[in-house]
């Protein structure tokens, strides 16, 4: 129940790197723009679109992300690991 109640509430550490976060963030722009193109002629699609741009964009201004979270993955490198602080994982 506590992991639960830490993964809502993001009080966890970083757990995306910059490599996915760049990934993320240009699949962000190609959804944003998908949900503008089709906003007139399929609505459904734009709305699914923008969600997912906008989850998108959250993960990668958060640096975190509640999937990576749950599984227990991790995508920050050694070297930015140093930089942040963050201790390896036992």
């Amino acid at each position: 129940m506590k992991k639960l109640i830490r993964g809502i509430t993001f009080s966890y550490n970083r757990n995306i790197g910059w490599q996915d976060r760049l990934v993320r963030a240009v699949i962000g722009v190609g959804a944003a723009a998908g949900a503008v193109y089709l906003c007139r002629s399929n609505s459904t699609y734009s709305i699914v679109l923008g969600i997912l741009a906008v989850s998108l964009f959250a993960t990668v201004l958060s640096a975190r992300c509640i999937v990576c979270y749950f599984t227990g993955q991790c995508t920050i490198g050694k070297n930015e690991k140093q930089k942040l602080g963050i201790k390896e994982a036992a």
